[in-house]
Parts: structure tokens; C-alpha cells; sequence
């Protein structure tokens, strides 16, 4: 395959990196896709492992302190704050793999390109909403450990 542009027939290296970044956006959208798969996983992961440690560990400890006496409902709030963000995690990366119809004509090329990067565009910021929030849950599921191993 050689293209010829501008009256130059392109380097061998030119025509393999067009072939990668083409083999790329190719399968950018199955990439997200199975990116929001792994996230689903990995939030339903933690959210097993945390009502686990919950129901195992001795929350009177917390809860029944003179020391956080007058903050029992933030404290309940604290606590339950990185199962809600778990779920919203889970929405967002059900989200990315929802489907939606489109109209596409095929046959006019700038109609199939604004179409396919509106669909990679929506995924991926469904994405990366879904990576953003499971970062904040670490820093809540952070001080929540704080709080509970303070409290001993």
C-alpha cells in the first residue's frame, strides 16, 4: 500500500506508524469498554471486602467513643460514604458499556467520524468519571481507617 501526497511517496516508516495509530482508533472503543469492565470488578471487589471488614470488625469502638460522642451521624455518614462512591463507580463504568442507536451514513465519512469520536468521547469521560471517583474512595476508605484505628 503506498500512498502518494503531494507528489512524495511516503518513508516505510511513515506508512507503519499511520497503520498503528489507525489500528489504534480501530479498537479505542472495545479499549474503554473492557477498561470499564475491569473497574466494575475491581469496585465490586472492594465493596465485598469492605462490608467483610465491617461486619468482622468491632465498630463500638468507633461508635460507642466519648470521643466521637457528638459526631455519631457524620461518623455513620464517614463510614458508608466509600460503598456509596463504589456504587456510583459501578454506574459510571455501566455507563461506558451501555449502548445507544445512532444514525450513521456510512457513505459520507465526516458523518462516520464525528459519530464514532462522540460515542469514544462519551465513553471514555464516563470512564474517567468512574477512575475519578474510585480515587476519592481511597482517600475516604483512608480516613475511615484512620478514624477507626485512632479510636483503639
Amino acid at each position: 500500500m503506498t500512498e502518494v501526497t503531494s507528489g512524495k511517496i511516503p518513508a516505510p516508516a511513515d506508512i507503519f506508524w499511520k497503520d498503528i495509530i489507525l489500528d489504534i482508533a480501530k479498537a479505542s472503543i472495545s479499549s474503554i469498554e473492557e477498561s470499564a469492565k475491569h473497574l466494575i470488578a475491581a469496585a465490586s471487589f472492594l465493596e465485598g471486602v469492605y462490608f467483610h471488614a465491617i461486619s468482622f470488625a468491632d465498630l463500638k469502638i468507633v461508635f460507642g467513643s466519648v470521643r466521637y460522642y457528638d459526631y455519631h451521624w457524620q461518623l455513620v455518614s464517614l463510614f458508608s460514604l466509600p460503598i456509596l462512591l463504589w456504587f456510583v463507580v459501578l454506574a459510571c463504568a455501566t455507563l461506558v458499556l451501555t449502548t445507544k442507536t445512532y444514525t450513521v451514513h456510512p457513505e459520507e465519512p465526516e458523518d462516520a467520524r464525528r459519530v464514532f469520536e462522540q460515542i469514544a468521547s462519551t465513553k471514555q469521560r464516563w470512564l474517567m468519571r468512574g477512575l475519578y471517583i474510585l480515587m476519592v474512595s481511597f482517600v475516604v476508605l483512608f480516613v475511615d481507617i484512620f478514624i477507626f484505628l485512632g479510636a483503639k
